[in-house]
């Protein structure tokens, strides 16, 4: 029995020689940006922060070692994160960024993502701040702007269940270490200097899910508010300036320099420092509409 014949497939158009050229000079400009910003992250790493365990061969795929912050339900977990970086547009193209281990977590899915969107990602933003979000959103998740709704709701109003999965999860998954390969001339072995996180201690998120536990059994039998309003969890404390700070930086220099400038220093400090972790994580990381 003849067969029908395979269909030929249809010819791709070529680039033309401008186009060819141009996507080449964006690549080379990438290439250049992101190995000065990897040279800058390991010659000062951040606290928690630390690189993946092989060598850096793509500099547009590559892994980052997260270890669990202190305070946190994370603590003595290893979080190996993949970074994808676009070969043609960066830094004005968002990165793709994906936890290889599952984390209990109400900004991270099931697929270890935590969402980058276009509109939200700034070109000021840079590899060090981005890395610096991810910690900070660790030690305070964004829970007006939830990945995973049920775990942000357990968060708000059940902490002390909230803090016994995340554990018993950061044990099951993120448990096995990590031996870090370091580049020529990165700093090894060095206590980070310390950093101001917000305290994410167990017993204030314990009195802050009893707090709101009572305030919503208040508002359902006084028949006050709707039940939207009711199971709505607005957190005041993560609303931030660090936005502003991000975004008055609008010529977003291509060669984004050779040393951190003033709004690197800004950032990394907005992101760490008493509550100002939110509104840097929800233009960072989360990708939810501002």
């Amino acid at each position: 029995m003849a067969t029908a014949p395979v269909p030929e497939p249809e010819p791709q158009p070529e680039l033309s020689t401008a186009a060819a050229r141009r996507q080449d000079e964006e690549r080379k400009t990438a290439l250049r940006i992101i190995r000065n910003e990897l040279r800058l992250l390991w010659r000062d790493p951040p606290p928690y922060l630390r690189p993946g365990p092989e060598p850096v061969t793509d500099p547009f795929h590559w892994e980052v070692v997260i270890d669990g912050p202190a305070g946190t339900p994370y603590a003595g977990g290893t979080f190996p994160v993949d970074i994808q970086l676009p070969a043609a547009g960066y830094p004005f193209v968002h990165p793709k960024v994906t936890f290889k281990t599952l984390v209990y977590h109400p900004n991270i899915d099931e697929e270890g993502n935590m969402v980058l969107d276009a509109e939200s990602w700034s070109c000021a933003t840079k590899l060090r701040g981005l890395l610096i979000g991810f910690v900070s959103v660790l030690y305070d998740p964004l829970l007006d702007y939830p990945i995973n709704y049920d775990i942000a709701e357990q968060y708000a109003y059940d902490y002390e269940r909230y803090e016994a999965e995340a554990r018993a999860w950061t044990r099951e998954f993120s448990s096995a270490p990590v031996v870090s390969h370091y580049p020529p001339n990165a700093v090894v072995g060095r206590t980070p200097p310390a950093v101001p996180h917000f305290p994410a201690t167990a017993a204030r998120r314990r009195a802050e899910a009893e707090a709101r536990r009572r305030a919503a059994a208040a508002a359902a039998s006084s028949g006050s508010g709707t039940k939207s309003e009711q199971n709505t969890v607005t957190i005041s404390s993560l609303q931030s300036s660090t936005h502003r700070i991000l975004k008055s930086n609008k010529n977003c220099r291509g060669e984004h320099g050779d040393e951190p400038d003033a709004t690197d220093v800004a950032v990394s400090r907005a992101a760490l420092t008493l509550g100002d972790v939110g509104r840097w994580g929800t233009l960072a990381i989360s990708g939810y509409p501002r």
